[in-house]
């Protein structure tokens, strides 16, 4: 008897410190932590994201040859310098060329601290873990790392305090 008590003593104990180790799991729908971002080209171990931890962050996606996620970046980047945006912006170039990337910046006049390209190793990871497949999009995500919104309007950005 005393042995079948300690048995469920020490599972119960178990149990309880595996779980407060458990994290909700990562994904790119509202309602979820967002997944890692690993640009591959960083030149330290801190993805964007994790450098602004504890702010909300618009993350964009884009690449000069999807039209609609460049001019949503460009709306978004002009947004973000109005002085009164509530949030960090990261923008996220997912064209396999360096020299596309920095031209397109210069070209469209964007806020090059904000802009990052991705190396060509880590573009199908991204693509695969932010479920990009079919198109570019942009993520709104809390304080704590959560996704709001994909593809949020003004209106919804002006909200956040």
């Amino acid at each position: 008897m005393n042995k079948t008590l300690l048995t469920i003593a020490v599972l119960g104990l178990l149990t309880l410190f595996t779980s407060a180790y458990y994290t909700a799991p990562a994904d790119s729908r509202i309602g979820y932590k967002a997944p890692a971002l690993n640009l591959g080209n960083s030149n330290n171990d801190l993805s964007p994201l994790q450098q602004h931890l504890g702010e909300n962050i618009l993350l964009t996606f884009w690449s000069s040859d999807d039209a609609q996620s460049r001019l949503d970046n460009m709306h978004y980047d002009r947004l973000s310098r109005t002085g009164m945006a509530a949030y960090t912006r990261v923008s996220v170039n997912m064209d396999r060329s360096e020299n596309v990337f920095n031209t397109i910046v210069m070209t469209d006049n964007l806020n090059r601290t904000a802009h990052y390209g991705t190396s060509v190793d880590a573009h199908e990871g991204i693509i695969k873990s932010w479920r990009l497949e079919d198109g570019y999009h942009s993520f709104l995500l809390d304080k704590h790392g959560v996704i709001v919104a994909i593809d949020p309007d003004e209106q919804m950005l002006a909200k956040l305090k």
